[in-house]
């Protein structure tokens, strides 16, 4: 299904306040916590991309993020934590047998969510079809 311009502007939209949002609570972070904020920022950069219901690298905005978290999982890492914005903890499988990782994020209100988390070779289309979008 295509989406049309109006509607892609509404999600985007929605993208923007849900991040402004996100960011309005870890910014609280960065006066009582210094020495991790910039751990908390991409940790919630993170979960706001793995939530968007467009998925992962939707907007051009996430495709830095995820990118460094495949590179961060890749080398050993665990999965980044946001502390804040209805976020309690994630739980990370890796790829097993040809299956993808995934991510069961909790919620402070014990919903829980899960995401299939993408591979390099995903990463590596969005930032393909970032660059198209962009020169057109």
């Amino acid at each position: 299904m295509v989406e049309g311009d109006g509607e892609r502007a509404k999600r985007l939209m929605r993208l923007v306040a849900a991040w402004s949002g996100a960011m309005a609570l870890v910014m609280g972070g960065f006066v009582s916590t210094p020495a991790v904020a910039s751990d908390q920022g991409w940790a919630c950069e993170v979960a706001l991309c793995a939530s968007n219901p467009g998925g992962w690298m939707e907007f051009a905005q996430c495709v830095p993020p995820i990118e460094k978290l495949i590179t961060h999982l890749a080398l050993g890492g665990s999965f980044p934590i946001c502390i804040g914005g209805g976020f309690k903890g994630a739980k990370y499988t890796k790829p097993n047998h040809g299956n993808p990782g995934h991510v069961l994020f909790t919620m402070t209100d014990g919903s829980q969510r899960y995401y299939a988390v993408p591979s390099q070779n995903d990463v590596t289309a969005a930032e393909q079809s970032v660059g198209q979008s962009v020169s057109r």
